[in-house]
């Protein structure tokens, strides 16, 4: 503990010696004097530098785990709509580089490692590689089906480890044991829904198509949307299921103006389409010209590649450089997920980053403290919605090829914070559970 301590100092006053020499360089009018103070502040520098090399050894390490579990493509995807094979993990490549240039100047480092599998039991039997076993922090991306068996693997394992769920936006989800220290940092679907909502109050459409697949996930988006409806006042006229599996790319023009004609009239088309089926040949060839939202058109997500403001160009371009291809709110939940352990770690002692068996446990109660906030190039702080473990977030509204806003939409207030408006903050995790 002395030498962080003793690390930190020296560069205090390294850091003072020259503010001081600067400020006081125009009042010294010897030479000899300028260079003494100089000097001498220039020594102290280096020897700050050798300080800091010599104790290299003694930063705080702090593991991740990327946990992927495959899922196969479903017939009838453009192959240009398919998910990256990186998806998730280039984020959280990225948040580490970030995470580590403070680290550095803090005394600790994040590293990480990354596995996939199609099945749970495979992904459980490669955790028993002992090179798995110190994780602190779990990046999941999980479908429903497996999510729950995936949680149950990682307490047995990795008991102490908090886990983040990067990739499902199922609100079912977000109703897991208040036992389990299970974050999550992609939006959930009725967040997205809300902000779809709030967005077609504000332009005045209140009649919508809803149109989704067979995915469990199109489902659980509608069922938000439904919610959503009810909440802002807004009409289904009429609730559709795309049910063909084949290429439809060769067929769109004729077959989707068949498959959106209604007996009412509505001014816009929300679509819930996960795999991509039939989502994409929505926009300008439905029975009415309106718009489409949802899974196509207007999409509400947690990361767009057109989102450039409060410094997120940078990200975006260093992304883009990187792995030639777009940063995905996949990507930024990962990233996010990053940054959040790597604050939490800041704020954390000492003896708790470097406890044996209670890294883990110190990251989750820092994290779900009710003050804990972190930056992430949203605009205002992100916090953590304790009833769900849900990290609260502005909803980004684009389409393909530009940014149109960001929800919570202005006129939209909560009397506690803002982005309250977006997602279930009355819905609580199971207590009986624990």
């Amino acid at each position: 503990m002395t030498v962080h301590c003793s690390s930190t100092l020296l560069r205090a006053i390294n850091f003072v010696c020259l503010k001081s020499a600067v400020a006081s360089l125009g009042g010294v009018k010897h030479g000899l004097m300028k260079t003494l103070l100089l000097s001498t502040c220039t020594l102290l520098a280096l020897s700050t530098y050798t300080y800091a090399q010599e104790i290299r050894s003694d930063i705080d390490t702090i593991s991740i785990l990327h946990i992927q579990l495959l899922q196969p493509s479903t017939p009838g995807t453009p192959s240009y709509l398919k998910r990256p094979v990186n998806n998730g993990v280039a984020g959280a490549a990225i948040a580490i580089e970030d995470a580590n240039i403070t680290g550095k100047f803090l005394s600790y480092q994040l590293s990480m490692q990354s596995l996939s599998a199609p099945t749970i039991t495979e992904i459980k039997t490669q955790l028993n590689e002992p090179n798995y076993h110190n994780a602190n922090a779990i990046l999941l991306d999980a479908p429903s089906s497996d999510f729950q068996a995936a949680i149950s693997v990682l307490q047995q394992r990795l008991p102490e480890a908090v886990i983040f769920n990067i990739a499902n936006s199922d609100d079912a989800l977000r109703t897991l044991s208040c036992g389990i220290p299970l974050v999550h940092s992609i939006p959930s679907y009725q967040m997205k829904a809300d902000a779809l909502a709030q967005w077609f109050r504000v332009k005045r459409i209140k009649e919508i198509l809803a149109l989704h697949g067979k995915h469990h996930n199109d489902m659980a988006f509608l069922s938000a949307f439904k919610q959503s409806a009810k909440k802002f006042k807004l009409e289904l006229v009429d609730v559709k299921q795309w049910s063909d599996s084949f290429d439809l790319r060769r067929a769109a023009f004729s077959e989707i103006p068949q498959f959106t004609r209604t007996k009412t009239r509505y001014d816009a088309v929300f679509t819930a389409d996960f795999d991509a089926q039939f989502a994409y040949a929505l926009p300008f060839n439905t029975y009415y010209q309106v718009p489409v939202v949802g899974d196509a058109g207007l999409k509400s997500l947690g990361w767009h590649a057109t989102h450039e403001q409060w410094g997120a160009r940078q990200l975006q371009n260093r992304f883009t450089e990187t792995f030639n291809r777009p940063m995905n709110e996949v990507d930024f939940a990962a990233y996010l997920s990053v940054i959040s352990a790597a604050t939490a770690i800041q704020q954390m002692t000492s003896d708790a980053r470097t406890s044996d068996t209670k890294v883990g446990q110190s990251l989750a109660l820092t994290l779900l403290n009710d003050g804990f906030t972190v930056a992430a190039y949203r605009g205002r702080p992100l916090s953590i919605r304790p009833s769900t473990k849900q990290i609260r977030q502005p909803i980004t509204l684009a389409h393909e090829d530009a940014l149109v806003t960001h929800a919570p939409l202005e006129g939209f207030l909560h009397q506690n914070d803002e982005l309250d408006t977006l997602g279930n903050i009355n819905t609580t995790c199971a207590k009986h559970n624990n």
